[in-house]
């Protein structure tokens, strides 16, 4: 991959100042003619010569360094590096070729390729459990019909209708169908990203090994499945009148799929030999090369990984260093005596001080601190695929027992978190000895912090209501801490509340039927009275002008 080709400017408005420099060389040539007047006319031609080379170098310096402000600003980009990246779960996106040469039947089979395709995939899908996957339809175009899901009836429905129809384009179009799934794949994506293809290798357009080029540059494994006999078989094309002959054309893609792997054997996927692969869905075991590919064999997606990403070196950090060199040199050329260079011991000293200059620039390199602020940087601009690159580099560099270890470890965590990878977050602050109070006071309050705001997301208030105790006695100043320990301890003893107000309804449901069996005893009570009364009164003479209690 050649260096012009990954490059980029994220901000090409700002390069529009270079057009400043033509008004201000313009001032300091007119200067420079009024100077070289002045000094010819005071008959001064000894320093004359010294001060022309003097004012020329630094102008040019000047000019440099103004330059290379603007590129730095303009967050220029070019060259590819393969950093390693966090993998949490993974994503398979199923490319169906639905062109009508799948539509043949080869003999001695009695199922079309297109139904060799819907009998295999279905298969596959009960095999990616925890894995989530996504579907793009390949014809002349192609077309991305299911985003990333998890919802396995989703896919199933779009197997069973596969069919040549759902697309109205001609011709058959692999290479677009493979652009259409590395478009659909997120840029900060955390999963593994998998491309699997399934087609007899008829193509139209000659775009397949283009977009193979380009997901093997994006370092995505693309697996291509083929379907049919290399025999020919005969069948109708899309007009309906016409009859052509079509094959699987294995060996057409075998030489592609090697081709690719040799123009991108700098960037070899870690795990993978290589980027590209063709599997013949006839052969022995085929289906378990593609699950094997995934992480915990039959898809268990929920595990983590570290694997590679090639990405654009960003150059602003280079042009800044430059910008300043620039200007010291411009200084240096303003205030240096040139006639003194005759002198040899003042030759000698800039001899030296030029090849020191030259040994820092070609063994300078990225210190721990200074990747750990890029990669916070990065973490501020929401680039968290950048910043875990960064983070974890320094983490596997770094010594076990230094701070730069502990810091990176948490700024990972930090990282995942704002990923809304909570286990992984959790995972990597479990690595912290956090009861060690050797550790810096902010690292020991941030970490219980995150701690707490962990609890917080899972609901258990009082787990995160310790955690930000912890956190403030890290560090008394942590106000956040305390406000947020203020808000968990409402939230537990409104909790508390409701619990209390569930049992006190309870308790009145049961005095509410108290009434009820006083009510009953005083009914028995006056029956037995009644009874007793007329007991009373039919044992006795009657009366009648008496009234019947």
């Amino acid at each position: 991959m050649s260096e012009l080709s990954t490059l980029s400017i994220e901000n090409p408005r700002i390069l529009l100042a270079f057009f400043l420099l033509l008004p201000a060389l313009l001032f300091l040539f007119i200067k420079f003619r009024k100077f070289t007047k002045l000094l010819a006319s005071s008959q001064n031609q000894q320093n004359l010569s010294t001060h022309k080379l003097s004012l020329f170098l630094r102008t040019l310096f000047r000019s440099l360094a103004w330059i290379s402000a603007l590129l730095a600003l303009s967050e220029i980009s070019f060259g590819s590096k393969k950093i390693p990246v966090h993998k949490s779960g993974s994503n398979v996106t199923f490319v169906f070729d639905i062109s009508y040469s799948m539509l043949a039947k080869d003999a001695p089979s009695r199922f079309s390729r297109l139904d060799a395709v819907k009998i295999y995939a279905s298969n596959l899908l009960e095999n990616l459990s925890q894995t989530s996957f996504s579907a793009v339809l390949a014809k002349g175009d192609g077309f991305t019909v299911i985003p990333e899901t998890e919802d396995a009836l989703s896919m199933q429905g779009l197997l069973e209708n596969l069919s040549p129809h759902l697309m109205s384009s001609g011709g058959s179009s692999l290479g677009k169908g493979i652009e259409a799934a590395l478009n659909s794949i997120p840029q900060n994506s955390a999963k593994s990203q998998y491309i699997w293809v399934f087609t007899d290798g008829d193509e139209t357009d000659a775009r397949l090994e283009k977009s193979l080029e380009r997901a093997a540059n994006s370092m995505i494994p693309v697996t291509i499945v083929g379907f049919g006999s290399e025999n020919e078989s005969e069948i109708m094309a899309g007009d309906g009148k016409t009859k052509v002959k079509t094959a699987l054309r294995a060996k057409k893609m075998q030489e592609i799929t090697k081709s690719v792997n040799e123009k991108s054997s700098s960037f070899s996927f870690s795990g993978h030999k290589s980027q590209v692969r063709y599997i013949d869905s006839k052969a022995k075991a085929s289906a378990w090369q593609l699950l094997s590919q995934i992480k915990g064999k039959a898809g268990d997606g929920k595990e983590t990984s570290l694997s590679y990403e090639v990405k654009k070196v960003n150059r602003h950090a280079f042009f800044i260093f430059w910008t300043v060199i620039f200007l010291i040199l411009s200084f240096v050329a303003e205030e240096f005596k040139f006639s003194a260079i005759k002198n040899k011991k003042i030759l000698t000293l800039l001899e030296k001080s030029l090849v020191f200059t030259a040994f820092f620039l070609l063994v300078s390199c990225k210190s721990e601190k200074q990747q750990l602020l890029e990669g916070a940087w990065e973490w501020y601009e929401g680039k968290y695929t950048q910043a875990t690159a960064d983070f974890l580099t320094v983490a596997h560099k770094a010594d076990e027992a230094s701070l730069a270890k502990n810091y990176a470890i948490f700024n990972l965590s930090a990282t995942y978190f704002s990923m809304g990878e909570l286990a992984a977050s959790l995972k990597r602050l479990s690595q912290l000895n956090l009861d060690d109070e050797k550790l810096p006071a902010d690292l020991r309050t941030a970490a219980f912090y995150n701690l707490a705001l962990i609890a917080v997301r899972k609901n258990d208030y009082d787990s995160a209501a310790e955690n930000f105790k912890r956190a403030i006695l890290a560090d008394s100043k942590n106000v956040k801490a305390k406000i947020n320990l203020e808000l968990c301890e409402r939230e537990i003893t409104q909790k508390q509340a409701q619990e209390a107000q569930a049992e006190m309804q309870g308790v009145n449901e049961e005095k509410q039927t108290a009434p009820d069996m006083k009510n009953e005893i005083f009914n028995l009570i006056r029956e037995n009275e009644g009874k007793k009364w007329r007991n009373m009164s039919d044992g006795g003479e009657k009366n009648d002008d008496v009234l019947d209690y």
